[in-house]
């Protein structure tokens, strides 16, 4: 049907490399359809075979992939993006730039969180770009949702109530937040990147909406439930 077709999004899944994720978050990638585009970050590429995903592209200086991945991929028709490992830039910051080129309306980055520690604040970075501002983006971080928001925007996603929700500014200062759906709402308020205050807050309501004006949030939801699940897929 024309209206239904209106409101598809254009979806890319993103296997970040480094650890493997563990059974809970593959079960929910399991779960997840209507995928246009499937790009891997280096040695992410075992984690969507182990999957049995066929990857669109592998992307990264391939310095983690097993070579028996690459010729698998290789054959099923995947396009290789070998970088040189001297480069600037982390394998899945290439990667979500390449599904911002490829028209992206959202972006599902599944992690482990990268192993090491400034892997793991990598992967937060990268998730911050400005190419990505106007693009949904999040991740499914183990036991855990997050999303970037780059403002002006607005974020609702469904929750179970008592479900951990954090909120903590990625930039100097956001302004203009405002919240419906958690125990301490924020109306039209501003955080800065050293406030705790956004940490450990609690959903009311089977939906969040958090909102911002300028500036940076990181939003997390602890908690992988069903809904999660069916958030995902739409």
């Amino acid at each position: 049907m024309p209206a239904e077709e209106a409101t598809m999004v254009n979806t890319s899944l993103i296997f970040s490399g480094g650890p493997p994720p563990n059974d809970a978050t593959l079960n929910i990638v399991r779960e997840i359809t209507d995928v246009n585009l499937i790009i891997a970050a280096d040695s992410g590429l075992h984690t969507a075979q182990k999957l049995n995903l066929k990857v669109d592209a592998v992307i990264g200086d391939l310095d983690s992939v097993s070579e028996s991945a690459l010729a698998r991929a290789s054959s099923e028709g995947t396009q290789i993006i070998r970088h040189n490992r001297d480069k600037d830039f982390t394998d899945l910051n290439s990667a979500l730039l390449y599904a911002a080129e490829h028209e992206s309306q959202k972006i599902v980055v599944v992690t482990a969180g990268g192993g090491r520690l400034d892997h793991q604040f990598g992967v937060l970075a990268a998730m911050f770009n400005p190419t990505l501002a106007k693009i949904d983006v999040e991740a499914i971080w183990n036991d855990s949702q997050l999303f970037a928001l780059q403002g002006p925007k607005r974020l609702t996603f469904s929750t179970n109530i008592g479900d951990l929700v954090g909120i903590q500014s990625f930039s100097d200062i956001s302004k203009k937040i405002t919240t419906t759906g958690l125990r301490w709402p924020l109306k039209g308020e501003q955080l800065t990147n050293h406030e705790t205050r956004g940490v450990s807050n609690e959903a009311t309501e089977l939906e969040v909406s958090i909102s911002l004006e300028t500036g940076q949030l990181l939003i997390t939801r602890q908690l992988i439930t069903r809904q999660l699940i069916q958030k995902i897929k739409q």
